[in-house]
């Protein structure tokens, strides 16, 4: 297993946590990100989960689905079940794969991708109610990656960084660089 590939697991891990914390009444509540609830955030993850699942198996995407979701648990259970399998394969990392930022290896895509899972974590825990628990070395890398992307990232579901201070933790400033307020 390569850093980025662990890194993305324990990512994907730490949204899986609050997943199974949220009740049945709070996947509709409003999350950070404009215009998704708590529902919408799960719907998200759960294609990029597909889409990586899709380019392990050949198929290329320009940008992750948004499924409608009737069973939220459910069918988050099978797309995380279903990416992990399909990455836990050694050669597989190594496999090229035409991705909404061009032709990456699986492993740099993951390395890429890993600040999805981290931030929605953030999302979904903001919007149905739970403590923040993000890992901070995650945290770091997230927040070094965003930082070097600079402008490039903000768009419709990152705004505009949110100002820190230096004596904010690291996963405070991740979240600032995102721009939702921490």
């Amino acid at each position: 297993m390569t850093i980025n590939h662990r890194n993305y697991v324990k990512a994907l891990f730490g949204f899986d946590a609050v997943v199974q914390r949220t009740s049945d009444n709070e996947w509709m509540n409003p999350s950070p990100c404009v215009d998704w609830s708590a529902l919408d955030v799960l719907a998200h993850n759960i294609g990029m989960c597909r889409m990586i699942t899709g380019f392990v198996n050949g198929e290329g995407a320009s940008v992750s689905d948004h499924p409608k979701i009737k069973n939220p648990k459910q069918e988050w259970l099978i797309a995380r079940d279903e990416v992990l399998e399909a990455l836990d394969r050694k050669e597989i990392l190594q496999t090229r794969a035409d991705t909404p930022w061009g032709n990456l290896t699986i492993e740099k895509f993951l390395g890429v991708v890993v600040v999805d899972p981290l931030t929605h974590t953030f999302d979904l825990a903001r919007a149905v109610g739970q403590e923040i628990r993000i890992d901070d070395a995650l945290a770091a890398i997230s927040y070094e990656r965003l930082k070097a992307a600079g402008d490039s990232i903000r768009g419709e579901k990152f705004g505009s960084e949110i100002q820190t201070d230096e004596n904010d933790s690291i996963v405070h400033k991740f979240i600032a660089v995102t721009g939702r307020k921490p």
